[in-house]
């Protein structure tokens, strides 16, 4: 089954141009961004994952849970494959600092080491977990290799910043003594050892940034080691209200140190409402799309994308229209 890619262009000014404007500032204006809900860069689809939805859509990037696939059983080596065939990247969600009582595996091995911490407050069935410990890193590593041979082509870390949870915090200063730098360097070094391990195994890493966005660390370790990196709610917050403006404008600072290879996360949005500052936001920064999903990511999402990831599709017509314009 063969479905084009479905694309709504949204006109940032209608004003006709003078006589005398180049084609360059007409191409900005008239392709600030562009929404489209087929072929998207990055997706996410954790819960109810409907395959058939998956190969209409085909986004280019997945991130799913490993534990929850069709039929909310763990994605199979099959499955996997047939994603592959249709020209989708699988991509397996894992967390740093906290373990799922689904991730039965896993979740028994902190259980057995006696690593399980307190229950996430904001997560039922999360719990923290004692990272630094070397028992979780090694379980960590093995999981990233045994992902890569089941046929996933990336991992996306997850909860890299337990330092921004207060209920964490105090956990982890029962348990060690340690305050919130100490933690955040425990944070960081075992980042820093996945992401070793995941660069040998061949894996793409994408880290959901949360509060490490505005840590200048992060940006050095993407440098290093090359990740792709996810910030979420900068255009709103997690009930869809727009931040405040000193929220927006720190987070705009951040993604501008970041570079290339950021993506953006917002739950709800509508894309007209929040049009200046979706553009604002892809004029100021080299974010390579604004993903558009539910909370849940129990469904496949949309995008905004700036004109530039059009160049990147291949065989596009526009892509190669905008080639032609540009040049």
């Amino acid at each position: 089954m063969s479905v084009g890619p479905a694309h709504s262009f949204e006109p940032v000014h209608t004003e006709p141009p003078g006589e005398c404007t180049s084609l360059k500032p007409l191409l900005t204006i008239f392709l600030a961004f562009t929404v489209i809900d087929h072929g998207v860069p990055l997706a996410t689809y954790w819960q109810d994952v409907n395959l058939r939805v998956i190969l209409e859509k085909r986004p280019r990037t997945l991130v799913v849970d490993p534990y929850c696939g069709p039929g909310d059983r763990p994605w199979t080596e099959d499955e996997l494959r047939t994603l592959r065939e249709h020209g989708v990247k699988p991509v397996a969600y894992l967390s740093l600092a906290t373990v799922g009582e689904h991730q039965r595996d896993l979740y028994r091995l902190t259980r057995s080491k006696r690593l399980l911490g307190r229950p996430d407050p904001e997560w039922p069935g999360d719990h923290a977990v004692r990272f630094w410990e070397r028992a979780w890193l090694d379980a960590l590593r093995a999981k990233l290799k045994e992902l890569r041979d089941l046929g996933y082509e990336g991992v996306f870390i997850d909860v890299v910043d337990p330092w921004s949870r207060d209920w964490y915090v105090e956990w982890f200063h029962r348990e060690t003594g340690g305050d919130v730098d100490e933690l955040k360097g425990r944070s960081y070094r075992a980042l820093e050892e996945l992401l070793r391990t995941a660069r040998d195994l061949g894996l793409r890493v994408y880290v959901n940034a949360g509060d490490a966005v505005f840590d200048r660390r992060l940006a050095e370790l993407k440098d290093r080691y090359g990740f792709g990196v996810v910030v979420e709610n900068v255009v709103a917050d997690e009930e869809g209200r727009p931040t405040p403006g000193n929220v927006f404008e720190a987070k705009l600072r951040a993604l501008e140190r970041l570079g290339d290879w950021v993506y953006v996360f917002e739950y709800g949005i509508d894309p007209e409402r929040e049009r200046n500052r979706l553009t604002e936001l892809f004029s100021r920064t080299d974010v390579e799309e604004v993903y558009i999903t539910s909370p849940d990511h129990d469904r496949l999402g949309k995008a905004a994308v700036p004109p530039t990831a059009l160049l990147k599709r291949p065989g596009s017509t526009m892509g190669r229209l905008l080639k032609l314009l540009v040049a």
